[in-house]
C-alpha cells in the first residue's frame, strides 16, 4: 500500500471505532448555562459523581474511577474567560494507573458556555455548565463529527460523595432539557477508597 493510503485506512478504522454506531444521530442540544453562573464559582476541584456518556465521549473515561476535574483560569481570563480543565482518574481501581488529559475552555459566550479542545487536530466540542451551586455542578459537552454526535452529562460535586436525592434532582433536570438524546443509562463513578 502507498503510505498515504495506509494513513487513510488507519484513520478510517480509528474513526469507526471511536464514534458511536448510530443510525439516527440527533445532533447536539444547545441548553442555556446556569442562570447563577460565574467563572469564580466554577473554578477549583470537582469530583465526578456519575455520568451519562456516548461511546465516543467515553473513549478516555471508559475505565476511569476516582475521577476529578480541576478548573483553573488561564492568564487574561478575566477578559476572555479562558480556563484549563485537568481531567484525572485511576484506571479500573483506586490503585490503578493514573490517567489525565488537560482540555482548554475558550471562546466563552455567554458566561458558562465555551468551546473545549484537547489538541490542535481534534474538533472542539460545546461545553456548558447547566447547573451550578456551591456544592454541585452539571456539565454537558457535545460535538458532532462526520455526522456522528457524542455527548456527556457529568454530575459533579465539591466532595467525593453526594446525597442520592441531589444526584437524582440533577439528573432529572438534565433529562428535562432533552440532553440524553440516545436514552443512555446513568453510570455512577466509583469514589470509594480513592481519597
Amino acid at each position: 500500500m502507498f503510505p498515504s493510503l495506509q494513513v487513510c485506512v488507519i484513520v478510517s478504522v480509528c474513526l469507526t471505532c471511536l464514534l458511536p454506531q448510530c443510525v439516527h444521530c440527533s445532533g447536539c442540544k444547545n441548553p442555556p448555562p446556569a442562570k447563577n453562573f460565574t467563572n469564580s464559582r466554577y473554578y477549583g476541584l470537582w469530583y465526578e459523581i456519575g455520568k451519562i456518556q456516548t461511546a465516543g465521549g467515553a473513549f478516555f473515561e471508559k475505565d476511569c474511577v476516582c475521577t476529578t476535574i480541576d478548573v483553573k483560569p488561564l492568564s487574561n481570563s478575566d477578559v476572555r474567560g479562558d480556563a484549563s480543565v485537568l481531567n484525572s482518574c485511576r484506571k479500573k481501581t483506586p490503585q490503578g494507573t493514573f490517567l489525565n488529559a488537560t482540555g482548554k475552555l475558550s471562546d466563552e459566550s455567554p458566561a458558562g458556555k465555551w468551546k473545549e479542545g484537547f489538541a490542535w487536530f481534534a474538533p472542539k466540542v460545546d461545553y456548558t455548565i447547566i447547573a451550578l451551586d456551591e456544592d454541585y455542578a452539571v456539565e454537558y459537552d457535545c460535538g458532532t463529527t462526520l455526522g456522528f454526535t457524542n455527548y456527556c452529562i457529568h454530575i459533579l460535586s465539591r466532595k467525593p460523595t453526594q446525597s442520592p436525592e441531589v444526584t437524582q434532582k440533577l439528573l432529572t433536570f438534565a433529562e428535562s432539557l432533552g440532553l440524553n438524546t440516545e436514552n443512555l443509562k446513568y453510570v455512577q463513578t466509583l469514589q470509594t477508597g480513592c481519597w
